[in-house]
């Protein structure tokens, strides 16, 4: 049985790039926050900010691997990511 702190699976993220990109910011310490269904994607939500030292591993091993940047609004914080086939991983900016 999971408790209410265990992490979500990532058994439903089914890009190879996305899953690798989560899982290198969880092997940093970071965590999934949540895992929920957008328009675009189903997106893995990370509690804190991409480190600088993981963004540029992602450019190096992923070159192509769109990667955007959302502004926040009234009811959501400004975060950045990436995206691949339906798949994504959302990081808030720091404040």
């Amino acid at each position: 049985m999971f408790g209410r702190d265990d992490p979500p699976s990532l058994e439903p993220i089914k890009s190879a790039s996305i899953r690798w990109i989560i899982e290198a910011a969880i092997a940093e310490g970071n965590r999934v926050s949540v895992i929920a269904p957008w328009t675009l994607a189903l997106v893995a939500h990370m509690r804190d900010p991409l480190s600088a030292a993981l963004r540029q591993t992602v450019a190096k091993r992923f070159p192509a691997l769109a990667h955007f940047t959302e502004a926040g609004t009234p009811h959501n914080r400004a975060h950045e990511g990436y995206i691949e086939a339906g798949f994504s991983v959302s990081f808030p900016l720091p404040d």
